[in-house]
């Protein structure tokens, strides 16, 4: 059955028919909304956060940095000049 024959066939109804009918769709249309929006919100809940792991690193890195610099930096670190 088409949308265009459901509608024609709507028509033909009385209207507290009708009025039943297009109550019945919103009724049907917002428990297929609020299904999909708490399939969403279920789906967003499940994702992993980007920013875990973001500052992770030494607690005392504010206190020791140019400390933990040093150690890292070797003979071939930095610019070199050309003889």
């Amino acid at each position: 059955m088409t949308v265009q024959e459901l509608f024609s066939a709507a028509q033909e109804l009385s209207l507290p028919e009708q009025i039943q009918l297009a109550s019945e769709l919103m009724q049907t249309a917002a428990q297929k909304l609020h299904s999909s929006f708490n399939e969403t919100t279920i789906n967003l809940e499940e994702e992993e956060d980007p920013l875990i792991g973001l500052f992770n690193g030494p607690p005392e890195l504010a206190t020791r940095s140019e400390e933990m610099l040093a150690q890292e930096v070797n003979s071939a670190s930095g610019f070199t000049w050309k003889a």
